[in-house]
Formats: C-alpha cells, sequence, structure tokens
C-alpha cells in the first residue's frame, strides 16, 4: 500500500510538472526554478503591418481578401506553407514583436465569437488590428482604432478581460500607408489614452513608414529610388506624431521609417549598404496580366523566385525577410523599453 501511495505521489508530481511547463510555454507562469518566463500579454490594434487573419477571408470580396489566397504566406515554416490572412509571405511585424516578448507569434486574431473564450482569452494576448483600418478614418465596413479598442473594452465589461491581464501588459499600435489622418498624429494620441485608462502597462506606437519608398511610388523611377515628396508626407505625419506622444511616460514612439529607409536606401558606405537585399524597391510579387490585376489574384500578379533577397513583398508591404530585419534592429530599443533582458534570436 506504501509503495502504491509513493508511486501515485510520483505521478502527481510528474503530472504538475508537465502542466507547469506546459503553462510555462503559453507565458502563462511567472518563474520555473531558475527560468524566468514572461508573462505579459500583448494587446495589437492597426492594420495590414499587425492583422494576422481579422481581415474578411470570403474570395468574393476579390482584392480584399487577397491575404487569404496563395502566395501570401508561402515562405512560413511554421505552417504548411499556408495563407492566414496575413500580408506577406510569412509573418508580420505583431509576431515579431511577440518573439522579442517570448512568445512563438502573436496573439491570435480576435474572432468577436467569446464563446470560445469561456476560461478567457489566450495567455499571450488578442490581436484585433485589420487591414485597411485608419485612425480616423476606414473603407466601409473596417473598423477604425477606435473601434478596436472598444472590442477589447467590451471583453472587459463582459469579465472576459480582468485587471491581472494588464498587468505588465504591452498594446502595440501598428499602420501603414493605410493610415488616414491627415498627418496630425491626433488619432493615435486617443488610442493611447484610452488604452492607458483600460490599464494597459505599456504602449508601442509605429509612426508611418517612408511613403516614398514603397514600391507604389519608386516603380516611377523602375525601383532606382524613393520618391522624395511622398518621404516629405510621411515626415509631417511623424513630426506631428512626435510632439504629441513623445515623452509620454509609459509610451514608445517606435521608429519604424528610419529603420525602413536605412534597409532600402542606404547611404553609400554605410554599414548597411551591401547587407541582405538583392533588391530593395522592387517588390517580390507584382501585378500583371489583364487590368486589375494584384497577388493572390489568378493569373493577375508575377512571383519572384527568392522573396527572402526582397524587401517588399507587394506595393506597400515587408516581406518575412523584410519585417524580420527591421525588427532585429529595433530589438535592443524595444526591450529596453520594456524591461527585457532575455534575448530572443529569430
Amino acid at each position: 500500500m506504501k509503495l502504491f501511495a509513493a508511486a501515485c505521489f510520483v505521478l502527481l508530481l510528474n503530472i504538475a510538472g508537465r502542466v507547469a511547463e506546459a503553462r510555462a510555454v503559453a507565458g502563462d507562469v511567472a518563474t520555473s526554478g531558475a527560468i524566468t518566463v514572461r508573462a505579459h500579454k500583448l494587446f495589437v490594434f492597426g492594420d495590414d503591418f499587425a492583422d494576422n487573419g481579422n481581415s474578411a477571408s470570403d474570395p468574393g470580396l476579390g482584392s480584399v481578401s487577397r491575404a487569404w489566397r496563395y502566395p501570401f504566406g508561402k515562405s512560413e515554416r511554421s505552417r504548411p506553407r499556408k495563407p492566414t490572412g496575413r500580408f506577406s509571405d510569412g509573418l508580420v511585424q505583431s509576431d515579431f514583436l511577440a518573439k522579442i516578448m517570448g512568445h512563438s507569434e502573436s496573439p491570435p486574431p480576435y474572432t468577436g465569437d467569446s464563446d470560445n473564450w469561456d476560461d478567457g482569452i489566450d495567455a499571450s494576448g488578442m490581436n484585433f488590428a485589420v487591414a485597411e483600418a485608419g485612425a480616423l478614418e476606414a473603407p466601409s465596413g473596417v473598423l477604425k482604432l477606435r473601434a478596436q479598442v472598444q472590442q477589447l473594452r467590451d471583453l472587459v465589461r463582459d469579465g472576459l478581460v480582468d485587471d491581472r491581464d494588464f498587468t505588465d501588459s504591452v498594446a502595440l499600435v501598428a499602420y501603414s500607408e493605410s493610415e488616414r489622418s491627415g498627418g496630425e498624429g491626433g488619432g493615435r494620441a486617443g488610442v493611447v489614452s484610452q488604452l492607458q485608462d483600460l490599464g494597459v502597462s505599456k504602449v508601442i506606437v509605429n509612426n508611418v513608414p517612408p511613403f516614398g519608398c514603397s514600391p507604389w511610388l519608386a516603380k516611377a523611377s523602375n525601383y532606382s529610388s524613393c520618391d522624395d515628396d511622398g518621404n516629405v508626407s510621411s515626415d509631417e505625419h511623424n513630426t506631428a506624431l512626435r510632439d504629441r506622444l513623445g515623452g509620454e511616460e509609459g509610451v514608445m514612439v517606435l521608429d519604424v521609417n528610419s529603420i525602413i529607409t536605412n534597409l532600402v536606401a542606404p547611404k553609400e558606405g554605410s554599414v548597411l549598404y551591401e547587407r541582405q537585399f538583392a533588391e530593395r524597391l522592387r517588390p517580390c510579387s507584382e501585378a500583371a496580366g489583364e487590368e486589375g490585376g494584384y497577388c493572390g489574384r489568378d493569373g493577375g500578379y508575377s512571383l519572384c523566385n527568392r522573396p527572402e533577397e526582397y524587401f517588399f513583398w507587394d506595393v506597400v508591404h515587408p516581406t518575412h525577410a523584410g519585417w524580420r530585419a527591421v525588427m532585429q534592429l529595433l530589438q535592443g530599443p524595444i526591450m529596453a523599453f520594456l524591461g527585457i533582458s532575455d534575448l530572443e534570436h529569430f
């Protein structure tokens, strides 16, 4: 009898250890022996740069649902190279920020179906970002940033998110050329204030990328140079954003603009001049065939053989390799802001 009891005790210890290990992998345990595991939840808001599956998937919507069709997702090895609603051949910015925080990828996308969250939201957080969203304007049927924050507020109201979820939490507010704020920066400032009022500990806000370096505008020079006028617009936008949010406690304005500029239009002789990308401004996927072609439409695009050699996936969005390079260069400042000491390699 004593031997049986001892065996049961050992078995229980083994099960408990496996449960703790599983919770640690999910980022749900603060410490485990000498190993520190981050439990911080990540809440993601924004547009195409961060969307990991919230955009519409109905094929009948044409280009609106293109991220759910091949060749999107073709380079992501952690999945069977299938589209996941990300505007990339692999991962996007929110995924790489999650990796910096110790998660495997972005938190799961918001679905609006609270029946799936009887035990609360995922241990890593939640992603509310949806393609083409803006701070002050958005296309019909697309949620603006404030509406995305309202989705989080609704989860708090329903008891599915509570104060414990906001302890040491992080929010990412990411947007690209689809941001329609008129360059005033006020929309994002309001969103940041709302997130802080909810209890989010730290907020990371992208400035906008160099519009003139997008393939959409660089095509005029046969992808040989950025469009200066387009970059002036970005600079004005970012100056206004910095004036509103720079120096705010618990807020980091993430300078994706400078990093992307240095990667796609590096100065001759700089460290990045000979680095990584054979094609800095030309996209891997270009519209082709009949008028109205786009990446994801049958017969409507051309595709490069090696996306890892291209910074841009299409006319706006970086490749998996592009985002990886951007976030590697921003990893140090992000870790300092979040108080993270363990370097994650990706």
